[in-house]
């Protein structure tokens, strides 16, 4: 396994924050603000996001009427694989659709991205989470697995094996 340099990011659990700022072309602000609003309803970033499977969330937000460009996530993992990420999926483009109006930014397939990115970076002075444990895809699955169990609770037939024993515990907790 390869060994990464250090990077810039609190950590808690099992997320990392990201946050990093650029300067906004002069004359770019306008184009910016559209390709943040397509993105919002674009399907190909949310698949983007659902194939990578690491990101807890992530923002983009406009500084100083538009003079500067911030962006904060967090997510599980590494942080190169984090970006690596990136690059090969549609979250790549958006990104590159992104960040080709902050200065010096080099594409996000560029050998040098990864040194922009931390050039650019800032670590939180403070990082907390409401659930810090789990990673998105252990979130996804108990989210499936509790769909599933009000799917049970909501069958008729169901209502015999409930009263078993061994599921007091769950039975317990769907009463709340």
């Amino acid at each position: 396994m390869a060994t990464h340099p250090k990077r810039l990011g609190l950590k808690m659990g099992s997320r990392t924050e990201f946050t990093v700022l650029g300067d906004v072309i002069p004359g770019h602000v306008d184009v910016l603000r559209q390709v943040l609003r397509e993105h919002i309803d674009n399907p190909r970033t949310q698949e983007a996001i659902d194939e990578i499977g690491t990101l807890h969330e992530a923002r983009f937000v406009l500084l100083d009427g538009g003079k500067r460009l911030l962006f904060c996530s967090s997510f599980d993992g590494d942080w190169d694989t984090y970006i690596d990420d990136f690059a090969t999926t549609a979250i790549g483009q958006d990104f590159d659709e992104t960040w080709g109006h902050v200065q010096g930014y080099p594409g996000i397939k560029a050998p040098t991205v990864k040194d922009w990115f931390q050039a650019h970076a800032v670590e939180a002075g403070n990082f907390v989470c409401a659930y810090p444990k789990p990673t998105v895809k252990q979130v996804w699955r108990a989210l499936a697995v509790q769909q599933a169990f009000e799917q049970v609770l909501d069958n008729p037939a169901a209502a015999e094996a409930l009263q078993h024993p061994a599921l007091k515990p769950l039975a317990d907790l769907a009463a709340d």
